[in-house]
């Protein structure tokens, strides 16, 4: 069972260090096994503003990009994806900078051009595997600002032995009762407002439970209308860092 400390503390405020987060859990008889930091291939990658954007004059399928990324020099950056546009921001990886793959980043020329970092795909940054454009990040990102910080990720994630007895173990909202318990800390679940529309669901959909002493309790919910599309930022981050790869709004949702 893998357990995000970040999300952890949005069932109960826990500011202890992990550490000792890990060993009051594995006392409890919850061994943790290992501390995880899922998104530590990104520590070089950083926020850049897109502030020109050209036709690479020997190449159609490249751009010449000036980008700033808060270190008080616009970066000359040579992109080949097709979405990338003046007055972006998209995570940079400059030179110098490690990608999750391994890939170095050097000062380069592309077709005679010089290149001084990489503005990068979720695919090249180990994310997904997205690699028909740039990812592009939210306008309110500041230029510098490290991109783990930008997207406020979850930063450390607990490798959770849970035993079979511990059924009550296997998800977020039980670790977290164990740890506001261990802790001596309130305990709250979020309030998700919910607005109900159109006829009764119990009318279009029947439930049947054949031996209630086996299932006391099947519940369903009829949703019209959604669309099929890709999750938002903040969900991908958060199941990649659980060790889940995020496909659809709907499966992610799920997950």
């Amino acid at each position: 069972m893998l357990l995000s400390t970040k999300w952890l503390r949005e069932y109960t405020p826990c500011d202890v260090a992990t550490q000792t987060l890990s060993d009051a859990l594995t006392m409890l008889g919850l061994e943790v096994e290992d501390i995880l930091h899922p998104f530590a291939g990104l520590k070089d990658v950083v926020v850049g503003h897109v502030v020109e954007c050209g036709r690479h004059p020997e190449a159609d399928k490249l751009s010449v990009c000036r980008v700033d990324v808060g270190q008080g020099e616009v970066l000359d950056i040579v992109c080949g994806a097709p979405n990338v546009a003046r007055n972006q921001k998209a995570p940079v990886a400059p030179v110098g900078a490690v990608l999750p793959g391994g890939l170095e980043i050097r000062k380069t020329k592309l077709r005679g051009q010089p290149s001084h970092g990489m503005i990068c795909s979720e695919r090249e940054l180990g994310l997904s595997g997205a690699h028909d454009g740039i990812m592009v990040l939210p306008e309110d990102c500041v230029p510098g600002t490290r991109l783990v910080d930008a997207l406020d990720v979850d930063a450390e994630v607990l490798d959770i032995n849970v035993t079979p007895n511990r059924a009550d173990c296997l998800s977020v909202i039980g670790l977290a009762r164990e740890v506001a318990l261990a802790f001596k800390l309130p305990f709250r679940l979020p309030e998700y407002p919910l607005h109900e529309s159109g006829a009764d669901a119990s009318a279009l959909v029947r439930i049947e439970i054949p031996d209630p002493e086996l299932c006391r309790l099947y519940q369903g919910r009829i949703l019209e209308g959604a669309a099929v599309k890709t999750s938002p930022l903040h969900v991908r981050c958060r199941l990649f860092a659980m060790g889940v790869r995020a496909l659809s709004n709907i499966v992610d949702a799920t997950n």
